[in-house]
């Protein structure tokens, strides 16, 4: 298949974009600056650099178009992220054709807390201030596919880990500043988890499926998740000794929003969420560590570029 990518130079979309390659598709990626170090690594790979800006449709949404399959990674992760999100979807899907695939990245942050439930697909939602505005978008991404008959696929990830990257290397990255780790709230939360090339083969086989026409896959959502529900305070633990950090420190909620914002809100969720409909439907089988394993390896979090 031709592939197109966004958020390629990403912790996710590297991923994404190695196991496209293994799997004998050709990529091409949305990049900003073709020069840059993450957009020189999917280069080598054997990966097509697109230049353009996600803030500028226009500049990618032809290409993208012209794919047999998309998948959508990319955030401004800023106030323009919904925005950005909504327009950069509606373009892309403008300039697919009938029959291509669509693959778009939401998250379980969706469902908010879950009061020791594990959500499923069909669980009411209740996103977190962060991602208020996903589910609408979410819903524009299956009306507009569906008006074009285009194969569109939601994925919801968990909170992502491997190679020292995404939230949890945010984490670690902290404990140089407070000799702690630092987890919001007392702890006894929970959060689901994938590992990063988990959810890779995830993404790719949505789009193989989508493209291939399986009525199971087109117009769905899928949980992406490995493990239902992780104790935070074990992941703590894991990233102190893997750090070697003093202590594992409780964040209270209300400071912790005045450095992180409402971001802090989403770290304080206490979630289980259920992945077995995706594992069924998606014959999506797991290989990565689980997470308290991940984490605690020693010199885990030296292992990332901090893509």
């Amino acid at each position: 298949m031709e592939l197109f990518i966004t958020g390629g130079t990403g912790y996710i979309g590297q991923a994404v974009a190695r196991k496209a390659i293994s799997l004998g598709h050709q990529v091409t990626a949305l990049v900003r600056d073709d020069r840059s170090a993450a957009a020189s690594a999917l280069a080598s790979l054997g990966v097509k650099l697109h230049s353009g800006d996600l803030l500028e449709p226009r500049s990618f949404a032809a290409t993208a178009g012209a794919a047999d399959g998309v998948v959508h990674m990319a955030s401004t992760n800023d106030a323009s992220a919904a925005a950005a999100d909504e327009a950069a979807a509606a373009a892309m899907l403008s300039h697919l054709h009938s029959g291509a695939a669509f693959v778009y990245t939401s998250g379980t942050w969706v469902y908010g807390n879950t009061e020791g439930k594990p959500a499923t697909e069909a669980s009411a939602l209740n996103p977190t201030p962060l991602v208020a505005w996903r589910p609408a978008v979410e819903q524009q991404v299956l009306a507009l596919a569906a008006r074009r008959s285009i194969a569109a696929v939601i994925l919801r990830p968990a909170m992502v880990h491997g190679y020292g990257g995404g939230v949890f290397g945010m984490l670690a990255g902290m404990v140089r500043q407070t000799g702690s780790v630092r987890i919001v709230g007392d702890g006894r939360n929970h959060w689901p988890a994938v590992h990063v090339d988990d959810l890779a083969t995830a993404y790719l086989n949505a789009v193989e499926r989508a493209a291939g026409g399986d009525a199971r896959v087109a117009g769905r959502i899928f949980n992406v998740v490995a493990e239902d529900g992780v104790v935070v305070a074990e992941m703590g633990e894991a990233i102190r000794t893997s750090v070697g950090a003093d202590r594992v420190e409780p964040w209270p909620l209300d400071d912790a929003r005045k450095s992180l914002g409402p971001f802090a809100d989403a770290l304080a969720l206490d979630q289980t969420v259920s992945g077995q409909h995706a594992r069924r439907v998606l014959e999506w089988e797991l290989h990565g560590p689980g997470l308290i394993a991940d984490l605690s390896a020693r010199k885990h979090f030296q292992q990332t570029d901090g893509a």
